[in-house]
């Protein structure tokens, strides 16, 4: 049995496939907080893929929780099929070692099957694909390991008290 810092690490790898827009929910919150490098995100325009290796942020992973401020992270590789269109705002200055984080994957329904995904990244960038159809794969590669960091975005707790909240 391997260990994580002191922690076992059987937990199993994440092999998702979205076809619809409530699988496409799921696979996001697997890969929200992910990073990613600039040089990373890519489009075969012939194959209609459009692919990104990431660093995820396991937030399955509850062993964790309670024991320490951080968690753990997997490569993790996400292919998106079908695409015909990609449009990019705020990434093509940035060279390709700059590390993004990744927030969100959102869904627009076009004329289905159509749909237009589109990949949130802190600071505001994002990366929007026209698809003929749902059809994104995420696969956990490696072994996993600790980090002592957890993700944060500066979101607060909201107070009980606070009916505002």
């Amino acid at each position: 049995m391997k260990q994580m810092n002191g922690h076992d690490e059987t937990l199993p790898r994440l092999h998702l496939h979205a076809v619809e827009a409530d699988d496409l929910a799921v696979l996001s919150a697997a890969v929200a907080s992910a990073t990613v490098k600039r040089g990373d995100l890519g489009y075969q325009k012939v194959r209609r893929r459009f692919a990104f290796v990431c660093n995820r942020y396991r937030w399955e992973d509850e062993r964790l929780q309670g024991v320490a401020a951080g968690g753990s992270r997997i490569r993790a590789g996400v292919q998106i099929n079908d695409v015909n269109r990609v449009q990019a705002q705020g990434l093509s200055n940035l060279d390709g070692e700059t590390v993004l984080e990744l927030l969100s994957i959102s869904v627009e329904m076009l004329d289905a099957p159509a749909a237009r995904l589109t990949l949130n990244f802190a600071g505001g960038m994002t990366v929007r694909l026209d698809a003929g159809c749902i059809d994104v794969l995420m696969d956990d590669m490696g072994r996993p390991w600790y980090t002592p960091n957890q993700p944060d975005h500066g979101l607060e707790e909201p107070d009980p008290n606070n009916s505002e909240s």
